[in-house]
């Protein structure tokens, strides 16, 4: 009886660790030809980061599943009022031809409150660099969730800069709930 108990045991075990497996792969899955921008080759300008991460945040009393956020020096925080956090990410390869045509970009703050930082108040300005060049800026405040599709059609690099414009304290971290390159 204990013999079958086990065995019984085991496979259940097995079928749920499988189950799991392959829910978390197609999770994974994208269209053949699209990449993530936390899978690009980014680099922090004076200590900006674009920290790729996975886990859910609620953002506008929404539940996202942040994949990244952008922040400065490793604080969880932009910054003060006009500090700014900076990252450039390479989109083709040295000699390579850029082969994207779009980045979808989807940002907001989080609910929930980090110590140090104000998200009542915030404003924080997502500017676009396309190969060195400013491109255009989105302004995003506490609350709201923003979807910005970026032609990058024969783009090599683009930066991503979050200026702090208006907290009473620091202006907390952008999460990225989206960055789809096709």
């Amino acid at each position: 009886m204990k013999i079958f108990l086990r065995k019984s045991i085991s496979i259940v075990l097995a079928v749920v660790v499988l189950t799991l497996a392959t829910d978390l792969v197609q999770a994974q899955r994208r269209r053949p030809g699209t990449a993530s921008l936390g899978e690009m080759n980014c680099q922090g300008i004076n200590g900006g980061r674009y920290e790729a991460i996975n886990e859910d945040v609620s953002i506008g009393l929404e539940i996202f599943r942040a994949l990244a956020y952008i922040t400065k020096g490793g604080h969880f925080s932009i910054g003060l009022k006009n500090e700014s956090a900076q990252v450039a990410c390479r989109l083709a390869a040295p000699g390579e031809k850029p082969k994207f045509r779009t980045l979808t970009l989807g940002f907001g703050f989080s609910d929930n409150h980090k110590d140090g930082t104000s998200r009542q108040g915030a404003l924080v300005r997502l500017s676009i660099y396309k190969d060195g060049n400013f491109f255009e800026y989105r302004d995003v405040t506490f609350g709201q969730k923003l979807v910005w599709p970026i032609n990058v059609t024969n783009v090599r690099s683009i930066a991503l800069e979050a200026e702090c414009k208006r907290t009473s304290q620091n202006c907390p971290v952008l999460y990225i709930f989206q960055d789809i390159l096709e």
